[in-house]
């Protein structure tokens, strides 16, 4: 029986100070430490979790990273009676995805991704590598470290325009304004950028002219496609490119907006919006269906086969044709911003707090089968 939920997360301030002592500039530091802001708009919504937990008979723990090793003679004590849940991910510059692999060595029921997939949606050209493997509509990407090419997938890039983003990093860290470029010398000179700036290898990828689509996904006992949001965001001309894509400017004053009504939460009050998100649901386009019925058939096969389950999000690209691209995917989506609420209350017609609750008893059930042995 799931007696307790202990929810891990690493804060802004822990990640910042560590990469500052690896090396990183103040300035460079904290724009990493962005990623995290889902953490610095946790604590607004720790009370209504903790008592839609509490309703179930759940008690709940919130705890930073750094705390685990104290915690980790008790969360083994407790065994099977205690679910863990790391709100936050990564194997470098953020830390949170070591949490499955020691839940597992624990013997502790997990919420969340498997250490495999927790590791591999860390490395987008990996990802990309096994998602084509499964037949996904994938671009053809190349991956350079500095100047030098590693590795190619899926044939030419073709003539260009290219993209240019960090194979590693998250949250648009790393895309500015001019990541779009003309030729395959101009994303050279991007892909040296980011090796100098942040110390992370480049994808290079054709440029998708359409729109972005956030496939987000919670199980509270649902059917797995009937579970699925799948939203495109607006363009808007108040971006920093005018729409064509997002940038990392564009990024940090969307992940402080709490929904798409212009609400903002701890981590958005310190940064001016540029515009107010607007999210439109695919499946309400009767234009979008064979998109829709696309994109669900890529989710479901890539969830399969990473073994995703109780909480993911993915990224596709909608062409101008209304074609899709798969882009990538997160096992550690923010669940406090605009995009997570809007599917919570169209999907699941709940608040953060009672869905948490539902899904962990959800996850809770299947971590005793043979699969999670």
């Amino acid at each position: 029986m799931l007696r307790e939920a202990v929810i891990l997360y690493e804060t802004e301030a822990a990640a910042t100070t560590r990469l500052r002592a690896h090396g990183y500039a103040a300035e460079i530091a904290a724009e990493i430490a962005v990623y995290l802001a889902q953490a610095t708009d946790l604590p607004a919504y720790i009370p209504q979790i903790a008592a839609a937990l509490g309703a179930e008979g759940i008690a709940v723990r919130f705890a930073e990273l750094d705390e685990l090793p104290v915690l980790l003679a008790e969360l083994a004590e407790a065994g099977a009676e205690t679910l863990l849940w790391n709100v936050t991910d990564g194997i470098r510059f953020y830390r949170g995805a070591a949490i499955p692999a020691l839940a597992h060595l624990l013997g502790l029921p997990r919420f969340g991704a498997p250490a495999a997939a927790q590791h591999l949606c860390q490395d987008k050209f990996a990802s990309l590598a096994l998602a084509a493997s499964a037949g996904l509509p994938c671009p053809p990407t190349r991956l350079l470290e500095g100047g030098t090419v590693l590795a190619e997938l899926g044939g030419a890039l073709g003539p260009g325009p290219f993209f240019v983003k960090p194979n590693t990093l998250g949250a648009k860290l790393g895309i500015f304004a001019d990541s779009r470029c003309a030729t395959l010398a101009e994303a050279g000179v991007r892909a040296a950028r980011l090796w100098d700036r942040y110390a992370d290898r480049a994808v290079v990828q054709p440029f998708v002219a359409g729109a972005d689509v956030r496939v987000s996904f919670l199980d509270t006992g649902g059917t797995f496609r009937g579970q699925l949001g799948i939203h495109r965001l607006a363009a808007d001309p108040r971006g920093e490119t005018g729409g064509a894509f997002l940038t990392m400017r564009d990024n940090e004053t969307l992940s402080g907006a709490r929904d798409t009504e212009g609400g903002r939460g701890g981590f958005g009050t310190a940064r001016p919006a540029a515009f107010v998100p607007r999210l439109d649901d695919l499946r309400a386009d009767p234009a979008m269906a064979r998109a829709v019925a696309a994109i669900e058939d890529a989710a479901e096969r890539l969830a399969r086969l990473l073994g995703l389950a109780d909480l993911f999000a993915m990224d596709f690209r909608l062409g101008a044709d209304r074609g899709v691209t798969f882009l990538e995917f997160e096992v550690c989506p923010a669940v406090t911003i605009y995009d997570f609420q809007t599917y919570l209350q169209e999907a699941h017609g709940m608040a953060l707090g009672p869905a948490l609750a539902r899904a962990f008893r959800t996850a809770h059930a299947r971590s005793r089968g043979r699969t999670a042995a």
